[in-house]
Formats: C-alpha cells, structure tokens, sequence
C-alpha cells in the first residue's frame, strides 16, 4: 500500500467515526427530543384530566343544586295548592252554613267591625230573605254599652256572603270575600303552620 492509499484510508477511517460520531449524537438529541414530548404530552394529558375532573364536579354540583332548588320549588307550589283549597273549601263552607250558624258568625263580625254611632247594615238578597226576625235586637244586645248600634237595611247589595256596613257615607265591606282578601297572607300564614308545622313536613 502506498502512502497516497494510507492517507486515503485514514480520510476514510475519520470520516466514518465523525459520521458515527454526529449520527450518535442526532439520535441522541433525537430520543431527548420524544421524551421531551413524551413528558410533555402526558403533563397535558394529566392537566387535561384534571380540569376535566374539576369541571365535572362542578357540573355535578351545579346540576345538583339546580335540581334541589327545583325540587323545594315543586314542594312549595304543591304546598301552596294544598293551603288555597283548604281556605277555598273553608269560605264555601262558611257560604254554606245553615242559617242561624251562618248569623251567628255575621253577629260577631257586626261586633269586631262595627263603629261608634249607628251602623247600616245592607245584605245580599239571598240573606235578606232569610234573616232572623231577631238579629237586629239581638246584635243590638251584644253592642250594648259601646256607643255602637245597627239597623238592618232592606235594600239589598251584592255581596256573596257577609255584609257591608254604612256609616253616613263612609261604606265598610265585610263581605267574606272581602274580608278573605284582607287577611289572605295572614290566614295562609295559619294554616301552613297548621297543617306542615305542627308535623314538621
């Protein structure tokens, strides 16, 4: 072998360990490269499950929440249904009563709602034709000793049940209507403690 060939041979020799050298090398940075990616893909992976989790939770949170609201809601309308009956069903039996039970009551309202001075009471028509020939003197006996009388008006109003009770020109309406009406909020207030309270429903 000559010289020319040795020098030739060990060009070669070199440049094979140089391309082995940089081809070691570009392997190397490219493993370095995947387990970067590797590492970080599965970073995001596990940051991705993690929010996903988070939300979730959340979701099932907010769900839960919205479905108990709307179950309190149901509950309470449910409630509320049941308490408007029963006071419904309540003023038709008042309506109903026969009538010296009915006049009854109309004496006590007379004593609760009336006013110093003379009274005027005026009835529905139906009423009229069915009143006590003694309610005037009656109801008049249980105002003694107030400054407050009454008299029984023959011309009829429309009212459905109850009364109206004239002072000059100043009316009051005691109708059962009107009188339901007055007293609704505090009434329902009764009966809800009435019929829930009292059984903790």
């Amino acid at each position: 072998m000559t010289g020319i060939d040795k020098i030739i041979e060990k060009i070669e020799e070199d440049s094979r360990a140089a391309c082995n050298e940089v081809m070691e090398k570009a392997q190397a940075e490219a493993l370095a490269i995947i387990k970067k990616a590797q590492d970080d893909s599965l970073k995001a992976l596990t940051e991705a499950v993690k929010k996903a989790e988070a939300e979730a939770v959340l979701n099932i949170e907010l769900v839960t929440s919205k479905a108990e609201h709307e179950r309190k809601k149901a509950v309470l309308t449910a409630k509320n249904g049941i308490i408007d009956e029963i006071v419904k069903e309540a003023l038709q039996r008042l309506k109903a009563m026969n009538t010296e039970d009915y006049f009854k009551v109309i004496m006590e309202l007379v004593v609760r709602y009336a006013q110093n001075g003379n009274g005027l009471l005026r009835f529905s028509k139906e009423d009229l034709d069915r009143i006590p020939t003694d309610f005037e003197a009656e109801t008049n006996k249980m105002l003694a000793g107030s400054n407050k009388t009454i008299s029984v008006s023959r011309q009829p109003v429309s009212v459905d049940g109850g009364f109206v009770i004239v002072y000059d020109d100043i009316e009051q309406n005691c109708s059962f209507d009107s009188l339901l009406n007055a007293s609704y909020d505090e009434i329902r207030d009764e009966v809800y403690k009435e019929i829930f309270m009292r059984d903790g429903i």
